[in-house]
């Protein structure tokens, strides 16, 4: 196995847990805990994602018997969701009823709007069929209560406290075990500067 890569003398790539906290601002660490690189700033002592959209996934692979399925994207503090997208590669085949929703929670996994963003999405059939998705741009009639107005914005797309976008899947039946499903995470960080005034 190949020595880790080092900068400045501190690895530049481990779990959350191995992050140095003696770095330098602008030190990168490829964060293997969230897939995301993060750049230290030592004003704040803090880990950020770089600049730029970063992308997290989690994967919905149903198997037998009936259950809840539970998937969490950590985003940090100040980080603005650029896009959630559910995708259906196979079609669930619980006896009675396979729902997602998709919403947020606090780091600690309390419910802040458990469907915020999409709501009773059948996975079974109907919504979403095999090969579709669903996005802000085509929530297909499945928009949480964040999507306000007449189908006219979103809210909640921006939060100054870190928290969790938070898929479940609800299987009703004893029977399935062929439906795959993805929720991919959008969102970015960053580095926000005051507007002036005249």
């Amino acid at each position: 196995m190949a020595d880790p890569l080092v900068l400045n003398g501190l690895p530049m790539s481990g779990t959350t847990a191995q992050r140095p906290s003696n770095a330098s601002s602008g030190q990168p660490f490829l964060n293997n805990d969230s897939l995301a690189l993060e750049v230290f700033n030592d004003t704040t002592n803090t880990y950020n994602p770089a600049t730029g959209i970063v992308a997290a996934e989690v994967t919905f692979t149903e198997t037998t018997g009936a259950g809840t399925y539970t998937g969490d994207v950590d985003l940090p503090a100040g980080a603005t969701v650029v896009d959630i997208i559910v995708h259906q590669t196979a079609l669930w085949t619980a006896t009675t009823s396979a729902t997602m929703i998709v919403g947020d929670a606090t780091t600690a996994g309390v419910e802040i709007d458990f469907d915020g963003f999409y709501t009773g999405i059948n996975l079974k059939a109907t919504d979403l069929l095999l090969d579709e998705s669903l996005s802000f741009a085509q929530a297909g009639g499945k928009a949480g209560a964040y999507n306000t107005g007449t189908n006219t914005h979103w809210t909640k797309r921006y939060s100054a406290t870190a928290r969790k976008i938070r898929g479940s899947v609800t299987t009703v039946g004893a029977a399935g075990n062929a439906g795959r499903t993805r929720m991919t995470v959008l969102y970015t960080l960053p580095a926000a500067r005051a507007a002036t005034k005249a």
